[in-house]
């Protein structure tokens, strides 16, 4: 899994994927700027609020790069990287709900977006730290 040696199909599989996903990232990145610049001078209506949500339709086209590379994925690797999901939503639970007691003492209220990087921040140090245990026992 972690041997460095890649095979073809691992290698072609990668550059899909990155392709898929960096086109994704900067289609984001682009209506995210261009939905701000609109949408700031307008006022409050329906027209302003479905240019707000137009970057959900990149967004929506990493998570189609995302689950087509773990289709691509031996099952291995797959289960792997899933339990590593599993752990972070089950720290992200805890964070979550921790908070949210947290909030009843008068802590000030977190921004949804702040869930979703305390997820991926727990999914990408939890593959870490789950990589590093592994290749200390080979």
């Amino acid at each position: 899994m972690f041997n460095n040696e890649y095979s073809k199909k691992e290698k072609k599989d990668a550059k899909k994927y990155s392709s898929e996903l960096g086109i994704s990232i900067v289609l984001y990145t682009a209506v995210l700027f261009a939905s701000i610049y609109i949408a700031k001078p307008m006022e409050n209506g329906w027209l302003r609020t479905a240019i707000v949500l137009t970057p959900i339709f990149p967004a929506l086209g990493a998570f189609w790069a995302i689950i087509r590379h773990f289709r691509r994925m031996d099952e291995y690797m797959r289960v792997w990287l899933l339990e590593a999901l599993a752990l972070a939503g089950g720290l992200t639970a805890v964070f979550s709900f921790s908070y949210g007691f947290l909030e009843g003492m008068g802590y000030p209220k977190l921004s949804g977006f702040v869930i979703y990087v305390v997820f991926m921040g727990s999914w990408g140090l939890i593959t870490l730290v789950r990589k590093f245990i592994l290749e200390r026992e080979q």
